[in-house]
Parts: structure tokens; C-alpha cells; sequence
């Protein structure tokens, strides 16, 4: 009797496991999805090298300076990847998400986004046949899940899934330069990787992945992308005159945020507070002036006594990032109306922007 029960117990559960699978053994709608999306988009992926590629110990290539990842533009063969991927200007070739490899032409660096602009040269059928990725227009949020694609080494694409662990990050570069608009995932991106598209769920470009913030080149568990805002921005520029102009104003601002506001006693709880100015610059001739002092409250240094700019032209700065983005509009030479906070009075300033300088002194 016991081992007819056996046998029952051991018939239904076959039957359980093999006539109706558990949901766990394949895949969930998400992952699906997730397939689909990512098999789509590999079509728009790019193997980007400008130096010779050696083999490894498994005979897979070995990315290293001057070989990384990218993506198409548009159908005029413009691709986007890193600066820091070129080695060799002469000797540039694109790997395509087919196999086919064909040679490149740089058309434009920006090496303070780490940004460059490449055109393939290839006949007018094959670029009609490209799958340009699309660039994203709508606001991020922290937590949001996104995807990291690349090829490192031309021979498919790899995809990481994460998150996006903060926004609007400003990252100094090691020659003292900061890079505003920033975005910070919890995806590693390794030297192969690096150059390749940041994606969210639909597809869409957010951000391209960048190794140039990490002083080791490689922080476990953290990742850098120049947001999709800048991307826009350098591109349009490297693709219509191949070099990017900034508008200089000669100062280093920090965000102002209620809280802050209220610990310091600030007259307006939104702004930019004016760190520092460059002695000779824009902002120094207007007569725009940094902080005097940094106060301590607790394990914090908090910069006083600095202008605070709320307003560029009538348009309203509510953060750092607002007024790098608003100064971007603008051409130099050309001169615009600053309003300030010193201490509890509104003042405005006419400023005669500048040329950014290829090097400032620190």
C-alpha cells in the first residue's frame, strides 16, 4: 500500500513539473521584454578601435586605451563614443552589429565631456540600412531602471541592468575641470564598455557610459554617463563646425536648496551661490563676488558670504546646473543681465561673457 502511494506522489509530480512547468523555468514578461528591447537596440551598437587589438589568454581581444564602445547618430553614418577610445586619429574602424567593419572619420573631440563624433565611411546603401538610437527627452529619476550596452570587443553586444543611483551630479576631472549634468548608476563600466549607450526601459538614450571620473578607471558597484542633455548639445555642435564653444562666466557656483537656506539664513531658498571668481574674469569685471568664508555646522563646510545668482536674462536659476544650462545658450561676447542676492538685496549685474579658456590656472 505505501509503495502504491510512492508511486502516485512521484506520477503527479511529474506530471506538475513536466506537463505544466513552473513559471520560474522560463521567462517572466519582464525579461521579455527586456530580450526584445535589448536585441533591438544592438542593431545601433558599435565596436569602435583606433589602434591594434591583441588576444587574450582565451582568445577573446583584450579592450584598452584607444578601443571601446559607441552608437549611431543618424543615417549619415555619425557615430558617438568617447574621446579618450581614439588613440590614433589615422586609424579608425567602426564594427557594426553585422560583422561588417568599416573605416572612420573623425569629425570633432570635446575633451571635457570625454565626448568625440566619428562619420562612417561607407557607401550611401549601408547607412541607409543603420539603426540610429534615440536620444531621450523627458525627466529622470533616481531609481529608474536602465541598461548599459556596449561591444567591447566587435564580436556581439553585452548588456548590464541597473538603476540610477543619483542626477545631476557635478564631477571634477583630474586636471581641475568639472563636468555638470552627471548621472551615477550602480553599472561598472569596464574599458570595453565605456563609450557605449546608457538606455532606459524604452529604449531610449539617457546617457553615454564614461570611465573618465574614476581615478582607479574602475570603482566596483559605480558608474559615470554624460546625461543626454549634453550629448545633444556637444554633437550638434561637433557635427556642424567639429569643435565646441563655451560661454565663460569665471565662476564655480553650488546649488542653494531650502535646506540650506534655511540653516544659513539665505534670502531665497533657490539659486546658485557663487563659490569663487576667476580674477580677470567676466564675473569679477561685473563686479560678481564669491564667498568670503566657509562656516562649519557640524562635519560641514558651508560657503558664505558669495553673491547669490537667481536669474540670467529674467529666466529664473534655480540650481548650478540651471545656469550652466542657460549659459550654454548663449554666445560670447555676448552680454546678459544677472541678478544676485548679497545678503538681503537684489541687485543686477551686466555681464560680457567670454571665450571658456582651453586651460584656466588653478
Amino acid at each position: 500500500m505505501i509503495g502504491f502511494i510512492s508511486k502516485c506522489i512521484l506520477f503527479y509530480a511529474f506530471t506538475a513539473v513536466f506537463l505544466n512547468p513552473l513559471p520560474c523555468m522560463g521567462l517572466t514578461t519582464d525579461e521579455q521584454h527586456t530580450v526584445k528591447l535589448c536585441k533591438k537596440l544592438s542593431r545601433g551598437v558599435v565596436n569602435v578601435t583606433s589602434t591594434a587589438v591583441a588576444l587574450g589568454s582565451y582568445l577573446y581581444p583584450v579592450p584598452h586605451k584607444g578601443s571601446g564602445s559607441g552608437f549611431i547618430l543618424d543615417y549619415l553614418g555619425h557615430v558617438l563614443t568617447n574621446y579618450h577610445v581614439i588613440s590614433d586619429t589615422h586609424s579608425i574602424e567602426v564594427i557594426l552589429s553585422d560583422g561588417c567593419k568599416w573605416p572612420a572619420r573623425l569629425v570633432g573631440t570635446d575633451s571635457e565631456t570625454d565626448l568625440a563624433i566619428l562619420e562612417l565611411r561607407a557607401p550611401q546603401k549601408e547607412l541607409e540600412s543603420l539603426a540610429p538610437m534615440q536620444l531621450a527627452a523627458t525627466k529622470l529619476s533616481i531609481g529608474q531602471k536602465i541598461f548599459a550596452l556596449g561591444d567591447p570587443f566587435g564580436t556581439g553586444y553585452t548588456v548590464s541592468q541597473g538603476v540610477i543611483s543619483s542626477l545631476g551630479r557635478s564631477i571634477s576631472k583630474p586636471d581641475g575641470r568639472v563636468v555638470h549634468d552627471v548621472i551615477q548608476t550602480d553599472i561598472s563600466i569596464n574599458p570595453g564598455t565605456s563609450g557605449g549607450p546608457l538606455v532606459d526601459s524604452s529604449g531610449r538614450v539617457i546617457g553615454i557610459n564614461t570611465l573618465i571620473f574614476s581615478p582607479s578607471k574602475h570603482i566596483p558597484g559605480v558608474g559615470f554617463a554624460i546625461s543626454f542633455e549634453t550629448i545633444e548639445w556637444v554633437a550638434s555642435q561637433l557635427i556642424s563646425k567639429g569643435c565646441v564653444t563655451r560661454t565663460w562666466l569665471g565662476a564655480n557656483l553650488q546649488n542653494v536648496t531650502p535646506a540650506l537656506a534655511r540653516l544659513l539664513d539665505f534670502p531665497v531658498e533657490k539659486g546658485a551661490i557663487v563659490i569663487n571668481v576667476t580674477h580677470g574674469g567676466p564675473a569679477a569685471k561685473a563686479g560678481i563676488k564669491g564667498s568670503k568664508k566657509n562656516l562649519r555646522l557640524g562635519n560641514r563646510l558651508y560657503p558664505v558670504g558669495g553673491d547669490i545668482i537667481v536669474a540670467i536674462d529674467g529666466e529664473e536659476v534655480k540650481s548650478d546646473s540651471a545656469a550652466i544650462r542657460i549659459l550654454l545658450t548663449k554666445e560670447p561676447g555676448e552680454e546678459v543681465l544677472v541678478s544676485i542676492y548679497r545678503g538681503d538685496r537684489l541687485k543686477r549685474l551686466k555681464v560680457r561673457l567670454g571665450k571658456k579658456p582651453s586651460k584656466l590656472q588653478r
